[in-house]
């Protein structure tokens, strides 16, 4: 009897701890999806400022850069074109459309975003550039 009982702790501990693995990736998984999509979007928002701190501490200088040349883009809209990951890194690539305060031409932007996750908190190294037509 103890030992049944024994062996049914052991088991039940062990399908347990298999279930918490497979949630912890689904979750890393769940919080990339999240974290990409609020960077996006406060990018689309022109929040650059709330957007860099989804920048890795070693590009936010570059970010800073980029970002205050873009502060008279008004984004009207974002696409998605690719989003992937492996449950460690991952890639977005975005492409925004808006105009400058300055001309009412239309401008288009793309981001690729290299993501990382760092512990527990996914990190981005955007790269920003405008399209030429």
């Amino acid at each position: 009897m103890r030992f049944r009982r024994a062996a049914l702790i052991v088991l039940s501990s062990t399908v347990a701890f298999g279930a918490l693995g497979c949630a912890t990736f689904t979750d890393q998984g769940a919080m990339f999806k999240e974290s990409s999509h609020r960077y996006t979007r406060l990018m689309r928002f022109t929040d650059f400022d709330k957007a860099r701190a989804f920048v890795a501490p070693d590009a936010k200088a570059e970010f800073r850069r980029t970002t205050a040349a873009l502060r008279d883009i008004h984004f009207t809209d974002y696409e998605i074109e690719e989003f992937e990951t492996d449950g460690k890194s991952g890639t977005v690539v975005v492409e925004y459309s808006g105009y400058r305060s300055s001309s009412p031409t239309i401008v288009t932007l793309s981001e690729e975003q290299h993501w990382e996750l760092l512990g527990n908190t996914w990190i981005v190294r955007p790269t920003l550039a405008e399209n030429t037509q």
